[in-house]
């Protein structure tokens, strides 16, 4: 059975922070294509690190795509999200399995247990929903005092150089039950953040959501890392560590604390 703390930690105004947005969108990115994928990237990254960790830190867990699999592997998870929406449905899932997770509903900027975790994983561009860069610096600033000593970072975000090779105006996804997705997205502030526009069509009736998060080149995280106390050691284009470079869809980064 999961265990929750539950903590106030809504910060008016933020997307992330809108339980509708996650009521309306959230199975549209969360599906079990997604899930089965996740398990296979915790596979993979758990078969990569020596010593293996015992205590994982999941920032932006969401529905748990990644800390369900890593509780199947027998690690103790400690998962933080800003939705109890998405946490509940974390609980739900922990439950059919029959495995533990803690769940703490905060804030990444403020969750802190000096100490207390060997790796720490930010994944599917969590790292990056602030729009005040100082908010980055807090998170890296909390993560590197709640990882052990020599603990690991793993972040997925999607690279500068991914999107400038990718980005379309105009994305449309039809799903089986006729439903369609338009995303319209956009480098701004001189292409350090991607700003989305989402219009899901259900037959006449259509409902809108805008957000963005930060977009960082492997030069630049590697610098923000390298200045918050962590040595990158690899950054790859994928978890089966092949080479991050012009073709790549992902940017995992791997960095140690220091």
């Amino acid at each position: 059975m999961a265990q929750c703390h539950d903590t106030d930690a809504e910060r008016e105004g933020d997307w992330y922070v809108d339980e509708e947005f996650w009521r309306t969108f959230g199975p549209l990115m969360f599906g079990e294509e997604q899930f089965s994928e996740a398990a296979e990237q915790v596979r993979l990254l758990l078969s990569g690190i020596e010593p293996r960790p015992r205590r994982v830190l999941d920032l932006g867990a969401g529905p748990g795509r990644h800390a369900l699999p890593l509780a199947e592997a027998g690690t103790e998870v400690t998962a933080v999200d800003t939705s109890a929406l998405l946490l509940d449905e974390l609980q739900r899932r922990a439950a059919d399995l029959g495995v533990e997770i803690e769940t703490v509903r905060e804030d990444m900027r403020s969750f802190r247990r000096p100490g207390a975790f060997d790796l720490a994983l930010v994944m599917w561009t969590s790292f990056g929903y602030f729009e005040d860069e100082d908010d980055h610096t807090e998170v890296l600033e909390r993560i590197h005092e709640n990882l052990d000593e020599d603990g690991l970072l793993v972040l997925d975000l999607v690279g500068l150089e991914t999107l400038s090779r990718t980005l379309e105006p105009v994305h449309l996804t039809e799903y089986e039950d006729g439903r369609l997705l338009v995303e319209r997205p956009a480098l701004v502030d001189g292409m350090r953040r991607l700003e989305n526009e989402w219009l899901l069509v259900d037959g006449d009736r259509v409902e809108r959501t805008t957000f963005s998060h930060r977009v960082w080149s492997a030069a630049e995280i590697r610098r923000l890392l390298a200045d918050h106390g962590f040595s990158v050691e690899a950054i790859d284009a994928d978890f089966e560590g092949n080479e991050y470079d012009l073709e790549a869809e992902r940017m995992i980064v791997f960095a140690r604390k220091t």
